[in-house]
């Protein structure tokens, strides 16, 4: 039996879409199973022992000439099953023009998203994982969970590079950005937040994209030699790495914080004008999120560069003593 799933995007979507191959393999044990998805994140899944094939489709290159060459590449193969776990009118011409049998699309609860930004109210819809899983039939096992596999090599390289800076120090990674800028905390906070956990000598890495390179900077001026400064450094796999090593991760609503959760690393998340009921939340039970009920959230369904209302208090309100809080509680812990 061959299947076919596609998604090309993005980052989160990508990792948490790791227990679907999962259930395919324990359903389908003999399948092959194809992953058509961006090529920039292949190697997310390079020793995934559950895709036999990843097609790699390169978005930046996207245009009437490239989508046409590729939908006639993807036909050559006939799918007994085809999945479009995206539905946006790309995955849905390779969904329709592919050859195959059954066809399956994930259920995205998009009008129930909707309804609860225009209403400002709280609807629990089924976490994206069980979107994904919805989409082959056959019994829920309690163990899909996200997991990206990482060989021990890559480990001992990246725990080679960190023994000299590090030390005996734990490691807290910082995700400060996000896709838009209400998903983002205050820089000031952000600095006392490094600054005080410095003082209570933990070790900082800063991950990130090169849009996010200069919010570090202003972050670190200053800071002597107790961080690493990772962003825009690092391929995706190597940030999964990174995060790996880390004790804790502090991140935005964003794709790292589903990367910590594949790798094993407990996460304190703070959510502002998105809320964790649309189902995005971090898929395991040991993370913590950090939020603020107010009569305007959620606002927005991926976030907004600018408060609708002109003072950010989903953000704002979320104090740095918090945060340290539960860093240290999750820290504490993995000691017992």
């Amino acid at each position: 039996m061959k299947i076919l799933v596609i998604r090309f995007s993005s980052l989160g979507d990508i990792v948490l879409i790791s227990p679907l191959f999962q259930k395919i393999k324990d359903i389908y044990p003999d399948s092959h199973l194809s992953f058509l998805t961006d090529k920039k994140y292949v190697e997310l899944f390079k020793n995934d022992p559950n895709v036999d094939r990843i097609i790699p489709y390169d978005v930046s290159l996207e245009n009437s000439i490239y989508l046409l060459r590729f939908l006639k590449r993807v036909r050559k193969e006939y799918y007994d099953i085809i999945i479009d776990c995206h539905k946006i009118p790309r995955s849905l011409l390779f969904f329709l023009f592919a050859r195959g049998g059954k066809r399956r699309k994930i259920k995205k609860y998009s009008i129930e998203r909707r309804l609860m930004v225009r209403r400002h109210s709280i609807k629990t819809i089924p976490h994206v994982v069980k979107r994904y899983l919805a989409t082959i039939d056959g019994r829920n096992k309690s163990n899909y969970k996200p997991k990206i596999f990482l060989d021990m090599d890559e480990r001992k390289k990246i725990k080679y590079l960190l023994k000299e800076k590090q030390g005996k120090r734990r490691i807290v990674g910082i995700v400060p950005g996000a896709s838009k800028k209400t998903k983002m905390w205050e820089l000031e906070k952000l600095r006392e937040l490094t600054y005080r956990l410095i003082e209570k000598d933990y070790f900082i890495i800063f991950f990130g994209n090169m849009r996010e390179n200069e919010i570090v900077r202003k972050i670190i001026d200053g800071l002597g030699d107790s961080y690493l400064d990772l962003s825009g450094k690092t391929s995706i796999r190597e940030l999964a790495l990174f995060i790996e090593a880390c004790d804790v991760l502090f991140t935005t609503d964003s794709g790292p914080m589903h990367i910590a959760v594949a790798v094993g690393t407990s996460v304190v998340t703070i959510f502002g004008p998105t809320v964790p009921e649309f189902g995005f939340s971090p898929m395991d039970n040991d993370s913590v999120i950090i939020s603020k009920e107010l009569a305007c959230r959620p606002c927005s369904l991926h976030g907004t560069d600018t408060c609708p209302l002109g003072h950010h208090n989903c953000m704002r309100l979320i104090e740095v003593r918090e945060v340290i809080m539960e860093i240290e509680r999750m820290l504490d812990m993995w000691e017992e």
